[in-house]
């Protein structure tokens, strides 16, 4: 687990004022001083752990997992970890319907994919210069709403939220589809909803980048696991193609070679076999009858 000086330094236990707070998030705070709740370190390392190995799980599946954060506290951390892993994130605004009617949002995405496009080709282009600049101004809009999201692909494994009373949205929509939900609860906040509850600082930055950065050492963990087996499925997939086309070229020679006879098989059978024929031709020769020689007549001979 974490350390808990870590967590303390980066502030992690500072929650809200006592007026503000939820019931439901007692059993993790553990006391209060200047009327401001103190979160309890020890659970949130705990719980801290749990979540990095559900999601270590996550990405030795090689599942998305989707990141949120579009409280100004969470965004720099939240688009450095997510690029850095190679995962889609939300930092400006969340869109309806993102989880739950995705093909509504892809058609935003096919949008952007075509004003760029045309951006790009602008000097080809018979566009003038002030409807390029329109062409721009609702490119940027785009990418800040779903450039993010652009390569997000399904299944989707997890979600991580900075800021449960926000995110509410986000909750709603990934509770529907049933997606489990990692996120960062502050003693304001109701955490009945999230499968893995996180209690922590979501106002400071620090506190916020020391939680995603340990998260993220654990799916870079996942990642490699996911690799190495890619990788070993791939030498299997080479190996048994190997053996598959080795025994095909033993048929194909098998096929070109002439059929043996049952005698050419088995050459100690044709051997008895002569020898099982030569037996009744020689009792025969010595059966039969020995001819005595016929004398010759003596021939006078001329004076």
């Amino acid at each position: 687990m974490m350390d808990f000086r870590k967590l303390v330094e980066a502030g992690v236990h500072f929650g809200h004022k006592k007026s503000r707070w939820h019931p439901k998030m007692a059993p993790y705070i553990w006391g209060f001083r200047n009327n401001i709740h103190l979160i309890d370190v020890s659970k949130t390392a705990r719980q801290l752990e749990q979540a990095a190995q559900f999601l270590e799980s996550v990405a030795a599946e090689g599942k998305t997992i989707l990141w949120v954060g579009t409280k100004k506290a969470a965004q720099k951390a939240i688009a450095e970890t997510a690029g850095r892993l190679g995962y889609p994130y939300v930092t400006h605004r969340w869109i309806g319907g993102t989880l739950t009617n995705h093909s509504q949002v892809k058609k935003s995405i096919t949008k952007l994919l075509h004003l760029e496009d045309v951006l790009k080709k602008s000097d080809q282009s018979h566009y003038t210069k002030k409807e390029l600049v329109t062409l721009q101004k609702n490119a940027d809009r785009l990418n800040k709403n779903v450039g993010n999201i652009r390569d997000f692909t399904w299944p989707l494994g997890a979600v991580v939220l900075v800021d449960v009373k926000k995110e509410q949205t986000t909750l709603r929509e990934a509770t529907s589809i049933a997606v489990p939900v990692v996120g960062l609860v502050d003693t304001n906040s109701d955490p009945t909803f999230i499968d893995y509850v996180i209690p922590s600082n979501d106002d400071a930055p620090k506190a916020i980048s020391l939680i995603i950065n340990y998260l993220a050492d654990a799916i870079e963990r996942g990642q490699q696991k996911a690799a190495q087996k890619q990788q070993e499925e791939k030498t299997e997939a080479a190996a048994t193609k190997e053996k598959k086309e080795a025994s095909k070229g033993t048929e194909e020679l098998k096929t070109k070679e002439p059929a043996k006879t049952a005698d050419q098989k088995n050459p100690a059978k044709k051997a008895k076999a002569k020898e099982t024929e030569t037996e009744p031709k020689k009792e025969a020769a010595s059966a039969a009858p020995k001819k005595k020689p016929v004398a010759k007549k003596a021939t006078p001979k001329s004076k």
